[in-house]
C-alpha cells in the first residue's frame, strides 16, 4: 500500500517537477556525412579520394559513425562496461573502466561529456538507493 501511494505521489507530482518539452526545441546532431554520400568518390576511387588508405580504422569504422552520429566510441566503452558487470557483478570494474577512459571521452566529446556523466551517475545512484532498500533490509 505504501508503494502505490508513493507512485501516486510521483505521478501527481511529475508536472511540477519535469519540464515540458515542446516542439520547437531544437536538438543539436553532429553534422557527419561521410565522403561516399556525397558522392564525390565513386567505385574503386573511393580508397583514393577518401584518404582510406592511411587510414584503416577510419575506412572500417565509418559506417558505423554515420549511424551513431559520431558517438561510436561511447557506444564501445559502455558495451564494455556492461559486459564486465554481466560478467563479474561487481560496480568496481566497470568503475575503474569508466576512470580509465575519462579522459579520453572529455577530450572526444567535451559537450556530451557532462550530460553522459549525469545519466551514468543517476543510474548507479539508482541502483545503490535499491540495493540499500531491498536487498540490505531482507533477512534470509
Amino acid at each position: 500500500m505504501n508503494w502505490m501511494l508513493a507512485v501516486l505521489v510521483v505521478l501527481t507530482a511529475s508536472p511540477f517537477i519535469i519540464d515540458s518539452a515542446y516542439a520547437q526545441t531544437a536538438i543539436n546532431v553532429t553534422d557527419f556525412q561521410p565522403c561516399f554520400l556525397n558522392y564525390t568518390a565513386q567505385g574503386i576511387d573511393m580508397w583514393q579520394q577518401c584518404g582510406f588508405e592511411t587510414d584503416y580504422l577510419q575506412a572500417v569504422t565509418v559506417g558505423f559513425d554515420y549511424v551513431t552520429g559520431g558517438l561510436l566510441p561511447v557506444i564501445i566503452v559502455s558495451v564494455i562496461i556492461v559486459g564486465t558487470y554481466m560478467k563479474y557483478q561487481t560496480g568496481v570494474y566497470p568503475i575503474a573502466i569508466g576512470v580509465a577512459f575519462l579522459p579520453f571521452a572529455f577530450y572526444l566529446f567535451p559537450e556530451d561529456f557532462i550530460n553522459y556523466a549525469i545519466i551514468i551517475s543517476a543510474v548507479i545512484g539508482a541502483g545503490a538507493v535499491v540495493s540499500a532498500i531491498i536487498k540490505q533490509t531482507k533477512d534470509y
